[in-house]
């Protein structure tokens, strides 16, 4: 198929349905994602682990994501919105376990999966902003992304990230 002929509008909602299950598989397979759910929180793990020059942890670590080049341990939160939304505040899947040396909280686009928003912060400061949530059992960070740039020791990632996707088809070693 023609990479121009492609019209979404063209399609029944079942045909949508499996080209996005045929995505979700084929970028699988290039090694972008790692699992066959919707993509964000596997997409910003791999860009993280791309900009820092890291490695993903295995599936199954429940306290940290991403290992960095320097040996720190990263904990990545995603979400997608739109773009209109960015004034409001985004609350971040739950944190079950502080065993991570900073967490890195990505804002994707609804739009377009672009990353509109990384700010890497310390544990600590993201342990102290957390609020307690008894029915997932964790605590749960609310902030808009200026609440989240505004955060003491907050590093703002956005570019490493952006550039991470941009890279996202070259070979580890030609995209650093």
């Amino acid at each position: 198929m023609n990479r121009d002929e492609f019209h979404a509008s063209n399609l029944t909602s079942q045909e949508l349905l499996q080209q996005y299950a045929g995505i979700l598989g084929e970028l699988r397979a290039r090694g972008v994602i790692r699992t066959l759910n919707a993509p964000a929180g596997d997409l910003a793990e791999t860009l993280t682990a791309r900009a820092y020059r890291g490695e993903l942890a295995p599936n199954s670590e429940k306290s940290w994501d991403v290992r960095a080049a320097d040996g720190r341990l990263l904990q990545v939160k995603s979400r997608v919105i739109a773009a209109s939304a960015l004034s409001k505040p985004i609350q971040f899947s739950v944190f079950r376990s502080w065993d991570f040396d900073a967490a890195v909280f990505v804002v994707i686009a609804a739009e377009s999966y672009g990353v509109l928003g990384a700010f890497e912060v310390p544990s600590e400061v993201v342990s102290a902003r957390a609020g307690k949530a008894s029915w997932v059992n964790g605590e749960i960070v609310t902030l808009s992304l200026m609440g989240l740039a505004a955060l003491s020791d907050c590093i703002d990632v956005t570019t490493r990230l952006q550039n991470a996707l941009e890279s996202l088809d070259l070979p580890v070693s030609l995209a650093e």
